[in-house]
């Protein structure tokens, strides 16, 4: 039996668990949008008063999730967590919790709740003896857990805004059930609304005011809907008027129903999920006025007026011609498969190699061209992998280059273009993206390179732009990143500042 510590709440992932263990309670989850609505509701009750509403997040994820709960918050030098709330119902327990678990704060990046703050991603331990949970813990919580036997722990980032505010853990004592997937998704929701909550109760004053929101919702070239979430559209802001082809007044009198395709499977699936977590992002089809479907990138949020009424946001955008952009990629890439078989691809990471990175490459780039789009070219190098190969084995090289290609592939989107050059080089090209973008992209792949392989897995990357009007090829936008690349390879051996170097 393997230990799992599980990272990211949407993907599934197998667990198992001992043959001989059975649940002596089944998991339980948020599983009714009412729920997170009544839980919202006693949140908002709570006014300023932080202490009370502290305790009323614990109590209810205790409850709806089960069976004890641990809530910290970020200090104010920002490098630590500081245990707010912690529930059981079991009074001596939860005497002991506070005793052991209340008094000492946690190091940002050290310890699950730690890792879980610094990395902001849920973590869990499930299905496995407790004994060996012990070894996650930091040294103040092994006394809790030796006493306590521990059998499953989740624990989620508190996020307002982006902004960390804490985390928010769940623990089983007694009941031997595993969390599952669904349970993370559970306590994510739970914990979204409790950071919410926790920001507004410290009610800090603020430069932005309701005149400023109004000025986004007015000029923001996102279409924006205030609706109810039976169906009924309260408001449209004109960019929403523009997509749809309808004014304000025909939006509202057709209502979500003749907006959206309801006979669409994808419409469904969003809508549910949205019941149960109160918020979600989808690609679905839309509707226009005159009848045309398009393609449209929604975002969807449920929420509670300070009247107690349920109301929702609907933010989409109008993705079609990134739709097309992908699908052409995708036959394109079918096209070279199997005119050419393997040859356009690299057999140790999959990626392409620099003739798969050309063919599809210049197409994307041509698209680009034609459409105004501006486009970024990332040039990266592991560093040291001669050195590696050298002290640890090729195998392990590798290894390394296929975690790296791993991690690049996934971080990035359809319509871009990845591969590995050769050796320790490899290349991205992202439509439709500016230097913002990059840096985004990059932070992502260091961070996932960083979990697989932790230091052995750096990097250098340089970055070249095209700007919309410039005589450029891709060989050009290619041979600059090169050399920003050296010149970001140069900093780093010599100590100079990291940054993204571009051409």
């Amino acid at each position: 039996m393997r230990a799992e510590v599980d990272s990211g709440a949407h993907v599934p992932s197998e667990r198992t668990g001992p043959t001989n263990m059975v649940s002596s309670t089944p998991s339980t989850r948020v599983n009714d949008r009412s729920d997170l609505w009544s839980f919202w509701d006693d949140l908002v009750a709570c006014g300023n008063d932080l202490s009370r509403m502290l305790q009323v997040i614990v109590e209810r994820v205790a409850t709806i999730v089960g069976e004890a709960a641990v809530l910290t918050v970020v200090s104010e030098d920002g490098r630590s967590l500081e245990p707010a709330g912690i529930h059981h119902e079991d009074p001596a327990v939860l005497d002991y919790m506070r005793e052991v678990l209340g008094r000492q704060p946690y190091r940002i990046g050290q310890g699950i709740a730690g890792r879980v703050a610094l990395e902001r991603k849920p973590a869990q331990i499930s299905g496995i003896d407790p004994a060996t949970i012990v070894q996650f813990l930091q040294p103040h919580s092994r006394a809790f857990a030796e006493r306590h036997p521990i059998r499953a722990v989740l624990i989620v980032p508190m996020l307002a805004s982006g902004e960390l505010v804490g985390t928010l853990g769940v623990v089983r004592l007694t009941s031997t059930a595993p969390y599952t997937d669904e349970d993370v998704v559970a306590v994510e929701a739970l914990a979204e609304r409790a950071a919410l909550a926790i920001v507004s109760s410290a009610d800090k004053p603020t430069l932005i005011d309701a005149i400023d929101f109004e000025a986004i919702y007015r000029h923001s070239m996102d279409g924006m809907l205030f609706t109810v979430p039976d169906g009924r559209v309260l408001g449209a802001n004109p960019a929403a008027c523009t997509i749809l082809q309808l004014s304000e007044a025909e939006i509202c009198a057709r209502g979500r129903d003749r907006i959206l395709v309801g006979s669409d499977p994808a419409t469904q699936a969003a809508l549910r999920e949205r019941n149960v977590t109160g918020r979600v992002r989808v690609e679905i089809p839309m509707r226009r006025g005159d009848g045309v479907l398009f393609s449209a990138d929604v975002t969807s949020a449920i929420f509670t007026t300070p009247e107690g009424e349920l109301r929702a946001c609907v933010i989409f955008r109008d993705v079609s011609q990134q739709v097309v952009l992908r699908e052409r990629l995708e036959q394109l890439e079918q096209q070279a498969e199997l005119l050419a078989g393997e040859i356009h691809r690299d057999p140790l990471t999959q990626l392409r190699n620099r003739r798969g990175f050309l063919s599809v490459g210049q197409e994307a780039f041509a698209i680009g061209v034609r459409e105004g789009r501006p486009l970024m070219l990332l040039f990266f190098d592991l560093d040291n992998l001669k050195h590696i190969n050298d002290t640890k084995g090729h195998q392990f090289g590798d290894e390394l280059l296929q975690r790296f290609a791993a991690a690049l592939a996934a971080e990035t989107r359809d319509v871009d273009v990845s591969a590995r050059l050769g050796g320790d080089e490899f290349v991205l090209l992202l439509f439709s993206a500016d230097r913002t973008d990059a840096e985004r992209v990059i932070g992502r792949i260091r961070d996932a390179v960083a979990v697989a392989v932790g230091d052995l897995g750096s990097f250098s990357v340089g970055s070249a732009d095209h700007r919309p009007g410039a005589d450029e090829t891709l060989d050009d936008l290619l041979h600059r990143a090169d050399q920003a690349m050296y010149e970001a390879k140069a900093r780093r051996r010599f100590g100079g500042p990291e940054q993204l170097a571009a051409d």
